[in-house]
């Protein structure tokens, strides 16, 4: 009974705060990077990623409390305006320098570069230990942004088996337009990088010879929208070729999109 009542007094007080930074962040006139923005979002991550007791995080306590309900999509929509905002300060950043080495030198700064380091390695290592292909080299990453770090740690982690050719896709015309010169700054050639801006929901995706697809965590607010894009990534795939998706799970899902629930 007392571990039931601690875990309903921690629900409660979930519900509480993740409402309270949702409610701030909506009032802001811009999430633009500052003291105040990257505060509320460390919180807001720390309070959805630390872990909990699952009977507190899967059910009905906090996932489906009404108020948590109700912000889900427009929280989601938040964190994804406030990354793309994130990503625009930095590739802005990056591109002040005049130099290709200053240009790298300050990538390397970025608050989670080490984080995408690590990442791309863990998902190289478990598609070798999987795939008969003897190379991937061709991939294509939706949902690639201002600042394509996906892109780029795939660049710089393959250098040395060979390179990859990167296909990078996003809807926004300004992201598709900087990210582009960015990656030009960084030394990046048109047989390393390539940059298409299609929606991934209504417009055709060069995916064809692509060994590897990449879609972003946060294409698709919603799991409906998640679930339309990846039916039409895989139809515009090559055969035998493979779809990796970001994805969360628990509360972590009032940050990005659930691709699936299980």
């Amino acid at each position: 009974m007392v571990h039931l009542e601690a875990g309903e007094e921690c629900a409660a007080h979930l519900v509480k705060e993740i409402s309270t930074c949702y409610l701030q962040l909506s009032q802001l006139s811009s999430l633009s990077p500052s003291p105040q923005i990257n505060d509320l979002f460390q919180k807001l991550v720390q309070l959805c990623c630390y872990t909990r007791d699952e009977l507190i995080t899967e059910k009905a306590s906090v996932l489906m409390h009404p108020r948590i309900v109700d912000i889900t999509t427009p929280l989601r929509c938040l964190c994804s305006d406030g990354e793309f905002e994130l990503e625009r300060y930095w590739a802005e950043k990056v591109l002040q320098k005049e130099s290709q080495g200053e240009a790298i030198a300050t990538l390397l700064n970025f608050t989670y570069y080490d984080n995408y380091t690590d990442l791309i390695r863990m998902e190289m290592n478990a598609l070798a230990s999987s795939v008969t292909k003897p190379r991937l080299r061709k991939f294509a990453v939706i949902g690639s942004g201002p600042l394509p770090l996906t892109s780029i740690c795939l660049s710089r982690l393959l250098s040395e088996q060979g390179g990859a050719f990167v296909h990078n896709i996003d809807r926004d015309p300004w992201a598709i337009s900087k990210s582009a010169q960015l990656c030009a700054r960084l030394g990046y050639t048109l047989e390393q990088m390539h940059f298409q801006c299609a929606d991934v929901h209504n417009q055709r995706l060069d995916l064809y010879g692509s060994d590897v697809v990449y879609l972003a965590g946060l294409v698709g607010i919603t799991e409906d929208d998640k679930q339309d894009a990846i039916s039409r990534i895989a139809r515009q795939m090559s055969p035998g070729a493979l779809l990796i998706l970001r994805s969360a799970h628990s509360l972590r899902g009032l940050l990005y999109p659930v691709s699936f629930r299980t």
